[in-house]
């Protein structure tokens, strides 16, 4: 019995990660966004950087469904949070809030928190699932 316990100890060590990594996500998406619409807002690299932005997301996934233990929807909700966060800011939020603030610092900060909204809720409901440190249930 104590080799199960040990399996099972070593299993909630290795995906304690796993809200970690969308949380991180959401806060790099903003300073990502933050930076890019702000200091480089007049350069022709932006949408080269946006699209690396989205890569590093799905990368971040792709590398944590490498790992030993990877719940069954982890890949999927981070992946559809890199995708959102992707379309929301290239089709909808990037583009009117580009209209209306221009660089203004306050209101892509707003604007970039709403969007890291996706990687937000990933990382919650892989706490309420018990994917991470903390969370006292990780047998789902």
């Amino acid at each position: 019995m104590r080799n199960g316990n040990e399996h099972a100890e070593s299993a909630l060590r290795l995906g304690r990660w796993r809200g970690g990594v969308p949380a991180l996500l959401g806060v790099v998406s903003i300073a990502w966004v933050v930076l890019l619409e702000t200091a480089w807002a007049e350069h022709a690299v932006a949408p080269g950087l946006t699209g690396s932005f989205g890569l590093v997301a799905l990368l971040a996934a792709w590398w944590g469904m490498r790992r030993p233990v990877t719940p069954a929807t982890a890949l999927r909700r981070l992946v559809t949070a890199a995708i959102l966060w992707y379309a929301l800011y290239l089709l909808v939020v990037g583009p009117l809030a580009r209209w209306h603030f221009g660089p203004s610092l306050p209101a892509w900060t707003a604007t970039a928190t709403l969007l890291a909204t996706p990687f937000f809720v990933a990382a919650r409901r892989a706490r309420r699932d018990g994917w991470c440190a903390g969370s006292g249930d990780a047998g789902r």
